[in-house]
């Protein structure tokens, strides 16, 4: 186990020169969810927001962002595969999950620095604490990433080539928010629905955050339990069926 972690911290920090040495990546996952915040909520700018308002104007798309980040993530280790760097790379480590946790560790690094960013935009443009809110936004995604990430995995369960692997990235992508945004608009879902919980992201992320804000612990923890144990369970079966090979070489 000890050798297992080493390896972690080594390939971590080879991920995160790597992310931080591109300043295409940088753009992507921490300067461009500020600018699409500033675009979609710039119409409440300076306007003294409630927790609540928050939770249904802004958090949702912060849902977004998270999701999008990990499903990328993700997505990543599956280019690997298709470039033949995975195949390779197993034979350097104890075990493959050493790439994934890693990359993993580097993705929650960037979404807490930008975590960071927006609760200083909020704070002054929404007139909510600073240090209260980036506890509280810390928190939902400690809470959050773990489902998230397994919610993910079946994209390294399926052999699809680079470019198809990309265009199941996008297609996903929409589809949630799409499909999030349809459904809250035809029906009004409880916080305790494990299956909008489980299938959505998005309402996981924004219940989440609505549990450590609104003070709906009690009402909540339950579903959140059981949907992180679904979700684990789907990334456990995901991981047993990881495609290493790439599928030109198939």
């Amino acid at each position: 186990m000890r050798k297992y972690w080493q390896q972690v911290l080594i390939y971590t920090q080879y991920f995160s020169k790597v992310a931080w040495d591109n300043p295409g990546v940088l753009i992507y996952t921490v300067c461009l969810p500020l600018v699409f915040l500033i675009l979609n909520t710039k119409d409440h700018f300076f306007q003294q927001l409630t927790l609540t308002q928050y939770a249904n104007s802004v958090i949702p798309f912060i849902g977004w962002m998270i999701f999008t980040n990990c499903l990328v993530t993700v997505a990543s280790i599956g280019e690997l595969r298709e470039q033949g760097y995975l195949k390779q790379y197993r034979t350097l480590v104890v075990n493959v999950s050493v790439l994934i946790v890693s990359e993993a560790i580097v993705n929650l690094i960037l979404l807490l620095t930008t975590l960071t960013l927006i609760a200083g935009l909020s704070s002054l443009v929404f007139q909510l604490p600073f240090l209260k809110l980036i506890g509280w936004l810390w928190l939902t995604l400690g809470l959050a990433y773990i489902p998230v990430i397994c919610y993910c995995l079946p994209l390294l369960a399926v052999n699809m080539r680079q470019k198809t692997l990309n265009t199941m990235v996008n297609a996903i992508s929409l589809i949630i928010i799409v499909g999030s945004v349809a459904v809250s608009n035809l029906v009004v879902l409880g916080m305790s629905n494990i299956f909008s919980n489980v299938l959505s992201p998005l309402y996981l992320i924004s219940n989440l955050f609505r549990m450590l804000t609104v003070g709906t612990a009690s009402q909540y923890i339950l579903t959140y339990s059981i949907c992180l144990v679904i979700l684990i369970i789907v990334g456990a079966w995901s991981y047993r069926h990881l495609k290493i090979l790439p599928t030109e070489g198939l």
